[in-house]
């Protein structure tokens, strides 16, 4: 059975968005999902790895957030927390109790 959380965190939902620039091409944003800004979730850190790309260190940080059950959050999201931007990569919804659930994602510096 899934524990329950401190969910102390606030973080918001933000969705894919495309538009056009000025030269007619097509631009890819991340705007706050209405309903879904301040959202209180716990917030740990999963792992960090480094990695090469492009003759460079990259490091791979890997979060998990927990939040209230809600049916409108997808793997083409993002999350804000602090400023700093978190692509899902996994949606766990504990086996389908709709109470919580728990997000993977990851932040690339």
């Amino acid at each position: 059975m899934a524990t329950n959380r401190i969910k102390d965190k606030k973080i918001t939902i933000l969705k894919y968005q495309e538009g056009e620039n000025e030269l007619g091409e097509t631009i890819v944003t991340y705007v706050p999902m209405p309903g879904a800004t301040n959202i209180w979730a716990y917030y740990r850190h999963a792992s960090g790895a480094e990695f090469y790309a492009a003759h460079t260190i990259n490091t791979k940080v890997e979060v998990i957030f927990e939040i209230a059950w809600r049916n409108d959050i997808d793997t083409y999201m993002q999350i804000r927390y602090k400023g700093q931007d978190y692509s899902i990569t996994r949606i766990d919804d504990f086996e389908g109790r709709k109470v919580n659930l728990r997000i993977y994602a990851y932040k690339v510096n």
